[in-house]
């Protein structure tokens, strides 16, 4: 099966299109985060930030937001997207030992991240670096699961199996034990609607191809990949159009 791609490489060379096709996150979750854990400003430190998709919007809202994403191909488009802006910085250093002063930060985000982190490692990380009474919000982009994502994960089972570990981390599965040991002290849980999402069929390819575990343009089978995933698009797209339905869920709470 060949050698085991290193968390922090699982991204190389799918920057391009992660940040092209992948989707953000709702206002709401914004708003959510910002009168509970930043409500006189403050700082954030966004890790395993990718390429701006999470960081963007608290930037945006004025949070001066510490970007850690130590993967060179997702900075490069990091930077390209949020270099222009004053609250923003990079820090290229890994989740499990985040390159920031003790006590420096007022809230750490994990946005389609904590599943790939050591989780230990990334709360002592995280327990240096917050302020007192700071605190630590994991979120992820959930698709609903009907019929068309049921098959869609059949095939991704079926194509990309060896590189399929880790794919859903155990809260994708309503498995919450690792956030409930990362979170000793207890955390909430939020739900968020981020709306329906409509591909074109490059737009799909897109979408799927930015997945850390979507095989890579000349791996063994991607040509066939890519073909699978037409005929998947041409099964359930709808006069043109392929669409799902994402939630957001935050998990968040003082460490």
């Amino acid at each position: 099966m060949g050698e085991q791609i290193k968390n922090t490489e699982k991204f190389s060379g799918k920057a391009e299109v992660y940040g092209k096709f992948r989707p953000g996150y709702p206002d709401a979750l914004y708003e959510y985060l910002c009168k509970n854990y930043l409500p006189h400003g403050g700082v954030a430190a966004d890790v395993g930030a990718g390429t701006g998709k999470f960081a963007a919007g608290l930037i945006k809202r004025g949070i001066k937001t510490f970007c850690v994403e130590p993967n060179e191909d997702m900075a490069r488009v990091l930077i390209d997207e949020l270099g222009g802006f004053a609250e923003f910085e990079h820090i290229s250093s890994p989740a499990e030992n985040i390159a920031l002063p003790e006590k420096s930060v007022d809230l750490v985000t994990a946005a389609q991240a904590f599943h790939w982190f050591d989780g230990k490692a990334f709360y002592a990380s995280c327990k240096r670096v917050l302020k007192p009474g700071g605190a630590v919000a994991l979120i992820w982009n959930m698709r609903e699961r009907d019929a068309a994502e049921q098959a869609l994960y059949a095939l991704d089972l079926e194509y990309c199996a060896h590189n399929f570990k880790g794919r859903s981390g155990g809260v994708f599965n309503g498995d919450d034990s690792a956030l409930r040991e990362f979170f000793p002290r207890g955390f909430a849980r939020t739900e968020f609607e981020n709306g329906v999402f409509s591909y074109s069929q490059e737009q799909f390819i897109g979408r799927r191809l930015s997945s850390s575990y979507a095989l890579r343009r000349g791996e063994a089978g991607y040509e066939e990949y890519v073909a699978a995933l037409k005929a998947h698009f041409e099964k359930y797209a709808v006069s043109g159009k392929y669409t799902e339905r994402l939630n957001t869920t935050v998990y968040a709470g003082e460490i």
